[in-house]
């Protein structure tokens, strides 16, 4: 790795079955995908590789569905082990404070999807309308 390029990671932990926590960027709701080794290989292009909601049925692109926690966690990450250590070397910076790590709790209803019966989702328990799917967007019947 050169000097000008810098990587870091974070750990979003998943639940007792597996399940990510996830948010839609239209509606902002949360549910949580089961993520597969399938998925996970795919050789998708960015462009063309898209999920849909499972309350509001709206598509968005695949790196589009962090929930707001995940992306505060991200920030903090980023202030503390990229902008600190740039911004002290040109003098005073106090850096923020590191926030604990994430965790995941076993709520929401599990749905399960005819069109695609290995990428079941979890919605809220109090959901009470169809579910759409993640891959084709198909509500449940």
């Amino acid at each position: 790795m050169s000097d000008d390029n810098l990587s870091f990671g974070m750990t979003i932990p998943v639940d007792s079955d597996g399940f990510l926590r996830r948010a839609c960027p239209t509606c902002e709701r949360e549910f949580k995908w089961c993520p597969s080794e399938t998925q996970a290989n795919e050789n998708v292009e960015p462009d063309d590789a898209a999920y849909f909601c499972p309350y509001c049925g709206v598509q968005a692109p695949t790196d589009a569905w962090l929930t707001q926690a995940q992306v505060a966690f991200a920030q903090n990450i980023v202030a503390r082990e990229v902008i600190g250590p740039m911004v002290r070397k040109l003098g005073a910076y106090e850096a923020p404070d590191e926030l604990n790590p994430l965790t995941e709790t076993d709520d929401m209803s599990l749905v399960n999807f005819s069109c695609h019966p290995s990428e079941p989702l979890k919605v809220h328990d109090d959901w009470r309308k169809s579910a759409h799917c993640l891959i084709c967007g198909q509500p449940t019947s």
